[in-house]
This record gives C-alpha cells, structure tokens and sequence, in this order.
C-alpha cells in the first residue's frame, strides 16, 4: 500500500522541480534574442582590421544574403555565404572560408582560414562593426 503522506510529498518536490525548469527556460528566452538574429537583422556593411596584417576586413550583406568580402584587403570575388541565426558562414570558392559571430547588435566577430599568398596555410581574424 501506498503511503499518501509520502505520494504527497513526491508530488510537492516534482512540482516544485517543474516550476523551477519553467522559470529557468523562460529566463533563457528572453535572453537568447539578444543574440538571435534573423537574415535580414545581419543587413549591412561590417568592416574592421584584420589580425593577419592590419588590413581591412568587409563583409557586406544586402536582404540576408552575402553580397561582398575583403578578407585582410584582398577582395574575394566569388563569395559565397549563409545567414543563419546569429552566425554568417563565407566561402570564396577558391580556398579562404570564414564564420562571423555576433557579438552585440552592430558587431561581430570574424574568422578566416585559407591559403595565404605564400601558398600556405593562414588565419586570421577581426571584430567587424556594423556600418
């Protein structure tokens, strides 16, 4: 036989435990807005200098699509890339792929990896603002 007093109290503890995930999850949707974004939210010329020899770094992205790329001042003419959330993901079709990362509203952070001039294998990075 079942003891009430102790079905209750297991009652009580769940309960409790599921208003605590409530309260938990609804703080976490409030604050992950702040660093969702949608395609369109990342529209704009982000620009700043690069970490791999102090040149500039833009990404231009135009109705949530990636128009443009200078990577370290040098213009990638084949460009690819996604938006998705809070992440744009670059390809320039010939070797040099990037991710660019919100930080806040107008800046981001980029990353780049690819063959450098010297035929091996570079990094670099920057904090891009929005423009």
């Amino acid at each position: 036989m079942v003891n009430p007093i102790k079905l209750s109290g297991d009652f009580m503890l769940n309960r409790r435990a599921l208003i605590v995930a409530i309260a938990a999850s609804g703080v976490l949707g409030v604050a992950s807005p702040i660093f969702a974004k949608d395609a369109a939210s990342w529209d704009g010329t982000w620009s700043g200098t690069s970490s791999g020899g102090g040149r500039k770094t833009t990404v231009k992205i135009s109705n949530g699509k990636v128009v443009s790329w200078t990577n370290n001042g040098f213009a990638r003419p084949k460009v690819t890339g996604s938006v998705s959330g809070s992440t744009v993901k670059l390809d320039d079709n010939n070797g040099w792929t990037a991710t660019m990362t919100i930080q806040s509203a107008d800046k981001a952070k980029i990353s780049a990896s690819g063959i450098g001039n010297n035929g091996k294998p570079a990094k670099n990075g920057a904090v891009l603002t929005r423009r």
